[in-house]
């Protein structure tokens, strides 16, 4: 993976596609960027597609925490300058949900349109998940044992029913590619003072005149689906599509709808910005 001459921090990133506008995909917590895969495939067929490894995860620099939102949306414009990208269809999930808010208020100039799925705009409130959720978000990233986290993080990921009618080997080592090597403390917690520190409510109004689709897991766990019901009130204009009886995973389990609806938000956003 390539990564950017910004210094003191480094990010790796890598791209797919050689046509069309370009797209910047911000991945979540603690979570490699090629975490991305079903959406390239389909998205890089229309577009110029990047994605990266934030700060403190993959090929990408770890430097002591903590990290803030600031940081980690400088990163992700960092990607777009090394690319020579001036602006790019900005897509981010969970956290990188978070960081693509912060982007977008800082650098709402380099945007074409903004995605936000299963994330929300903080406050203690809002960082807090079910029970259940937090349960098998501790066990997923403290379990001792490789199998006991993957097995925290598909009940955390992924509903049960979905996970019944799947073919779990292939869910298991898609788990595997993404989650197989166990995240450093430092790393983890330095993310975490990241997401305890975000908070966009009062600020969200800014964006009313950037094209904003919210895709909402109505299963999930970890990131309550009435987050997303939040977020549609606070962007004006915004737009929400409900993906039901999904969960936190849902760029993996539900990755044809997503790619769909992502590549018709940015040719009306497009279509929009032609017409003005």
């Amino acid at each position: 993976m390539p990564r950017t001459d910004q210094r003191p921090i480094q990010i790796a990133f890598d791209t797919a596609g050689t046509e069309g506008s370009p797209v910047l995909l911000v991945m979540g917590y603690c979570v490699p960027g090629k975490g991305w895969v079903n959406q390239v495939r389909d998205l890089s067929l229309h577009h110029r597609v990047a994605w990266f490894d934030n700060r403190g995860i993959g090929r990408s620099d770890r430097p002591p925490g903590p990290y803030t939102m600031a940081d980690m949306a400088a990163d992700a414009v960092a990607v777009m300058d090394q690319l020579g990208w001036q602006e790019a269809h900005l897509v981010g999930v969970s956290m990188g949900g978070m960081i693509a808010q912060h982007v977008a208020l800082t650098y709402r100039h380099r945007l074409l349109s903004l995605s936000l799925l299963a994330t929300h705009a903080g406050g203690f409130v809002s960082r807090m998940p079910t029970l259940r959720g937090l349960r098998h978000f501790i066990g997923g990233m403290f379990s001792k044992t490789t199998d006991d986290r993957l097995a925290s993080l598909e009940r955390l990921l992924y509903p049960p029913d979905w996970l019944a009618g799947s073919d779990r080997d292939a869910v298991r080592q898609a788990l595997i590619e993404q989650f197989g090597d166990p995240v450093p403390q430092r790393t983890r917690t330095a993310q975490l003072a990241a997401v305890s520190g975000h908070h966009t409510r009062d600020r969200l109004h800014r964006l009313a005149d950037l094209p904003t689709l919210i895709i909402q897991p109505t299963d999930d766990l970890l990131v309550r689906p009435a987050e997303s019901e939040r977020l549609l009130g606070l962007i004006p204009n915004a737009t929400l599509l409900r993906l039901h009886a999904t969960g936190h995973g849902l760029i993996r389990q539900r990755p044809r709808e997503i790619n769909l609806a992502l590549l018709e938000h940015f040719a009306n956003a497009e279509l929009g910005a032609r017409v003005r």
